[in-house]
């Protein structure tokens, strides 16, 4: 791609987006539309535990091993073992028929300088949650996990060990509920951001993609796509979104897209709505302003250590999207009605729930 073509055609995909998303994502439903079996969707992003930025620009060595030391020491700090059980409540609460998770995170060490992966699990998010929510009597099927960036870095003291991260999407499915799984889809998008680590002299890439179900509700079928798009390089979030549009969500039929998708009509920059306008010009229906016409619904961002207000989520960009005979009939923002023993929040976003008709 053209470096110097770009700004000139996403800026005129801006003007032509925005158009479309007056016609096709900010309209409500018909009056009259008589909903028929309904089907309740749920997207959470349960934070990775850290900021991954100071290790990605860290100048030099000894800088490099501090803040990959500093992340893994964070990780601890946030406790995804206590944040699971929070989840693990919101969905009991909620529940939901799919859900769609990102940053489901699986922490390894291995020995300090081993050239072989590390192996040993310190934390493994999908397996707490899941165990939560058995104990909770509130049965899930992990109906498809699709692996993203898997980073693996020496963190110096207090921990002398290699730290490895893999990124994870996962969508859940209600065990025994009214919807049943047809079939499940997942990959890796082909366009990722590159970034150089100043400290090594190497690079890492953000490797970021999708899962998907097609499930049926009696003789009505749909597909839910789960994704989290990339954060930041919005050029490469746009592509992202183009390859939803030509990859999962090209089928035909009802479609409903959930996940963190690091865009919204409303951001303070406009380049970083492109994607948004995108995926809208792209056919998928916004369902927060349909129901919510007078509410920002802001998900994002309760802080890196959990603890912001409550009111300091400013940014929605925790979505339901939907195409075809999809009517919301009604949702929710939530995530701060309980907090961990030491005050933490279950993620630094908040979920989003839809009740969803399938006409």
């Amino acid at each position: 791609m053209d470096g110097r073509a770009r700004p000139h055609r996403l800026t005129r995909l801006f003007t032509a987006a925005a158009l479309v998303a007056a016609g096709l994502g900010l309209v409500a439903p018909p009056a009259q539309a008589q909903p028929g079996a309904k089907i309740t969707v749920m997207t959470r992003n349960l934070y990775l535990g850290g900021d991954l930025t100071p290790s990605m620009t860290a100048p030099n060595l000894p800088a490099f091993l501090a803040a990959n030391a500093a992340l893994l020491g964070h990780v601890d700090l946030v406790d995804f073992p206590a944040r699971a059980k929070l989840v693990a409540a919101e969905i009991r609460e909620h529940k939901p028929d799919v859900v769609g998770l990102q940053e489901v995170a699986l922490w390894r060490t291995g020995p300090l300088g081993d050239p072989a992966p590390a192996t040993t699990v310190r934390y493994d998010y999908l397996a707490l949650l899941m165990a939560e929510l058995a104990v909770a009597g509130h049965r899930y099927d992990v109906a498809v996990v699709q692996d993203e960036a898997d980073l693996e870095a020496p963190a110096g003291p207090p921990h002398l060990v290699d730290a490895r991260l893999t990124m994870r999407d996962v969508i859940l499915v209600r065990h025994g509920g009214r919807v049943k799984v047809t079939g499940t889809a997942s990959g890796n998008f082909v366009t990722n951001m590159v970034t150089p680590l100043p400290a090594t002299g190497d690079s890492v890439t953000s490797t970021r993609g999708w899962t998907a179900v097609d499930v049926v509700h009696g003789r009505r079928a749909l597909r839910v796509v789960n994704t989290h798009l990339e954060a930041f390089h919005p050029g490469v979030r746009v592509r992202q979104a183009e390859e939803l549009l030509a990859g999962p969500l090209d089928v035909p039929g009802r479609v409903v897209l959930v996940g963190d998708l690091n865009t919204g009509p409303e951001l303070p920059e406009p380049v970083n709505r492109l994607a948004y306008f995108t995926l809208v010009a792209g056919g998928m229906v916004d369902t927060w302003p349909i129901l919510h016409p007078d509410d920002p619904g802001y998900t994002a961002g309760l802080g890196d250590d959990l603890t912001e207000p409550a009111d300091d989520v400013e940014h929605r960009i925790d979505m339901v999207l939907v195409r075809g005979t999809v009517v919301p009939v009604a949702s929710e923002v939530f995530g701060v009605e309980r907090r961990t023993p030491d005050g933490r929040w279950a993620s630094d976003h908040l979920g989003h729930v839809a009740v969803l008709a399938l006409s």
